[in-house]
């Protein structure tokens, strides 16, 4: 499952659930003409909470993954 986080200021949505990246890209599309144009947003991958009982080490059996981006030119830090 998926869940579909943007970020405009200080407002922050989670939107989803989602079963493939896809339909949250398809949905962000959609969503984004209600945001800024500076609004940044994720995808995240939720995992199965038995997943994390199973693996030795609290979970960290894999490095978190996420799709990222930003309507937006990158800033640094």
């Amino acid at each position: 499952m998926y869940l579909l986080t943007i970020r405009d200021g200080l407002v922050t949505r989670h939107i989803g659930p989602y079963t493939s990246p896809k339909q949250a890209v398809d949905d962000l599309d959609r969503l984004m003409a209600s945001f800024g144009e500076r609004a940044r947003w994720q995808i995240h991958e939720l995992e199965e909470p038995g997943s994390l009982l199973d693996t030795p080490g609290g979970g960290k059996r894999r490095e978190s993954q996420s799709l990222m981006g930003s309507s937006a030119s990158p800033v640094a830090a």
